[in-house]
């Protein structure tokens, strides 16, 4: 199973980026990008939205720690089809997340409640003043 780091290291790679590019697209520093891919640190919910629309990829799929093994051929299944690696089938356990990739999710939803409260407010804000 990679790591966010890791998977960061290898999207980069992909897209034939430097660490400076990457962080200069995403407006950070070289340095906490190299942390991220280093696994010394993790992007913020704000930063993780930015990789993953830049990269056109799923959150989930960079916070992704399902892992699917096939108990009846010992064949781990893995490669970067989210949904097809997480349908269930009869031969397979599903390891769960972690508590910290729990936290960091819902960590994103409460920072997403929060955007969405903003927007509803500035939109009766602007009904208001149509009125």
């Amino acid at each position: 199973m990679a790591s966010l780091g890791t998977k960061l290291l290898n999207l980069r790679r992909q897209h034939k980026l430097s660490q400076t590019e990457i962080a200069d697209i995403l407006d950070v520093s070289q340095n906490a990008y190299n942390k991220w891919e280093a696994d010394k640190c993790k992007p913020s919910a704000d930063n993780l939205v930015k990789l993953s629309q830049y990269y056109k990829i799923d959150i989930a799929e960079l916070l992704d720690t399902h892992e699917k093994i096939n108990l009846s051929g010992n064949d781990i299944k893995g490669g970067n089809n989210f949904f097809a690696n997480n349908i269930p089938t009869i031969n397979t356990v599903n390891i769960q997340p972690s508590f910290e990739i729990m936290e960091q999710i819902l960590q994103m939803q409460e920072q997403i409640s929060k955007l969405l409260e903003s927007q509803f407010r500035l939109i009766e804000e602007l009904l208001k003043k149509n009125r």
